[in-house]
């Protein structure tokens, strides 16, 4: 082995182990398991929080995590020269599949065992955690950059293809922003967010393929860098959104919802907010965002090709959040 994986091992109490590099991470055979120790560029802080909250996790009942292990100084990580490196539990699974049925389920209910448990992290004071805003901030938020966005590109005399396609869109999806958030006002949703608060319900706010491992008959979660307290009705409608836009949609959305609330209860206005969720524009204002974060006048090709795809799938996408 390197100097660096023969001292890292030593760090985390493995001196000895046999290790192998792989592209990212090293990879420790131990008599408990398959461990990973790779780099982050997480704040030392974020690291410590991470490690709490997934102990947390697993004593609530929630052990189907990327657990991050104490080093030989009882901290969870290891400072090498200027790298920071973390270890953590091997999944030995694979992404989550959204076309296939049985993923999507594992996924939902494992999601539903989380939620539960997430709850009552970041009451005391050593627990950090951020809270993340109301959707009813974001969505406002939302709507009027694409009004602002509209506006301006009236002005402009010289557009881009970006800039035409975006004008003749613009309307049906600054109508969408203005519909969801109609639709969540007529919701219990403000009530919900402040009970979230008030009771630290944690959101894992990455609810991505990768992010979702499929190992037997369990889905792990794993990369909780993005977690907050947060209304967890959020969590779910976004893996919702994210199936709707992704997969073959072949489970009608009522089924989702129902494999999810046999195990954690839902609110009575659950489907109606989450409804108002799936309305809002999030990729379209994404898509736009990323754009005008470039140069003027630059198209990159994967965003036109983004923004093409986007639209000519909308329809789809409407008829299903809409069965």
């Amino acid at each position: 082995m390197s100097d660096i994986i023969t001292a890292l091992s030593g760090h985390f109490g493995l001196a000895g182990t046999r290790a192998v590099k792989e592209r990212g991470y090293f990879l420790c055979e131990t008599r408990a398991g398959t461990v990973k120790i790779s780099k982050t560029f997480e704040r030392h802080q974020a690291i410590h929080l991470r490690h709490q909250l997934l102990e947390y996790l697993d004593t609530a009942g929630f052990p189907w995590t990327d657990k991050i292990a104490l080093s030989t100084h009882g901290i969870p990580f290891v400072q090498f020269g200027r790298e920071t490196y973390v270890m953590s539990q091997h999944m030995a699974g694979r992404d989550m599949n959204l076309d296939c049925q049985e993923d999507v389920v594992l996924a939902l209910e494992s999601l539903a065992y989380f939620h539960i448990a997430a709850r009552g992290f970041g009451s005391s004071a050593d627990q950090k955690i951020d809270t993340a805003p109301p959707i009813t901030e974001i969505f406002d938020k939302n709507h009027a950059f694409l009004t602002r966005t509209a506006k301006q590109m009236g002005k402009i005399s010289r557009l881009s293809d970006f800039d035409i396609m975006f004008i003749k869109s613009a309307t049906q999806y600054i109508s969408y922003a203005q519909k969801s958030a109609e639709l969540l006002a007529q919701t219990g949703y403000p009530a919900l967010y402040a009970a979230a608060l008030e009771q630290h319900h944690i959101c894992h706010n990455a609810l991505k393929e990768e992010n979702l491992s499929i190992s037997g008959d369990r889905c792990y979660i794993t990369n909780f860098s993005h977690a907050a307290i947060d209304a967890q009705i959020t969590d779910l409608a976004s893996f919702l959104r994210r199936y709707a836009r992704r997969s073959n949609r072949e489970i009608p959305l009522d089924k989702l919802v129902e494999v999810y609330g046999r195990i954690c209860p839902l609110p009575s206005s659950a489907t109606e907010i989450i409804h108002a969720v799936l309305v809002h524009p999030w990729q379209f204002v994404k898509i736009v965002r990323q754009y005008h974060n470039k140069k003027r006048g630059w198209t990159p090709v994967a965003i036109m090709s983004r923004m093409q795809s986007l639209l000519e799938e909308q329809e789809n996408y409407d008829a299903y959040i809409r069965a």
